[in-house]
């Protein structure tokens, strides 16, 4: 297990995840373009249709910014499961795959391409690069079988709204929602011992997310997964939501 851990951080090439994470900024930039790193940056709590609970780090987030409201993130996430509430294991082991922060280790890059930019609205072509390390039951032999990587690409649309913005008083108000199509994938061996092949090694879907970020600490964001092409009469069919509650730990 170390040494895949170790693998993982050094991997250098990455494929797409589905993972929405950016800053709210309406309008354009002044500056031409901007680095920046910070680590420990946020908490996130999460409970999904399955019953599953979960809690979610940010590490580490390094961040490219230019003038023309072009972003792009390097951002690793670490999410651990303390209550499932199903005793499936197939359901609990996707809810990890489609959580955009799940993963004992989540590192990813997102990048988003400035489309329509106004005083109060943004819309954007989001695109997200990563990789996952899922640790999940095994179904099938050999169940000593703990964790497996999971890749993914995804590309979609994202709106972002100015509701309140008022300096004087420190408040702000952003709503933002984010529709995507994404590909899943993992070798054929975890589909058999993980999912019993119920699911392709390549999977299709779609999802959708909202939320709203206040005075840009606070986030409640609902976001809902669906794979596509399981088998015919397969739990897994169904889509999976997930309500996050976000607050950004350092500033």
């Amino acid at each position: 297990m170390l040494k895949k851990v170790i693998f993982f951080l050094f991997v250098n090439q990455f494929i797409f995840s589905q993972q929405l994470d950016f800053d709210f900024y309406i309008g354009k930039r002044k500056e031409t373009k901007t680095f920046s790193f910070k680590y420990i940056q946020q908490g996130i709590l999460n409970l999904d249709s399955n019953t599953n609970i979960s809690a979610t780090i940010e590490a580490f987030k390094l961040s490219y910014k230019t003038k023309n409201n072009f972003n792009s993130y390097l951002t690793l996430f670490s999410t651990r499961t303390f209550f499932s509430g199903k005793k499936n294991d197939k359901l609990n082991t996707l809810s990890s795959i489609l959580n955009p922060f799940g993963g004992s280790l989540n590192l990813n890059i997102h990048s988003l391409i400035p489309i329509k930019i106004k005083e109060d609205l943004n819309l954007s072509l989001g695109v997200k690069i990563g990789k996952k390390l899922i640790e999940a039951q095994a179904i099938y032999f050999p169940i000593d079988n703990k964790a497996f990587f999971e890749n993914y690409i995804n590309i979609g649309s994202l709106i972002q709204k100015k509701i309140i913005d008022d300096p004087l008083n420190n408040t702000s108000l952003f709503f933002w929602g984010y529709t995507n199509l994404f590909l899943t994938k993992s070798l054929k061996k975890n589909r058999e011992i993980f999912f019993d092949n119920e699911l392709n090694s390549l999977s299709k879907g779609y999802g959708l997310e909202i939320g709203v970020q206040y005075n840009k600490s606070f986030k409640i964001m609902l976001i809902g997964n669906k794979i596509l092409d399981t088998m015919k009469n397969s739990k897994l069919r169904k889509i999976i939501f997930q309500l996050s509650i976000s607050y950004k730990l350092l500033k």
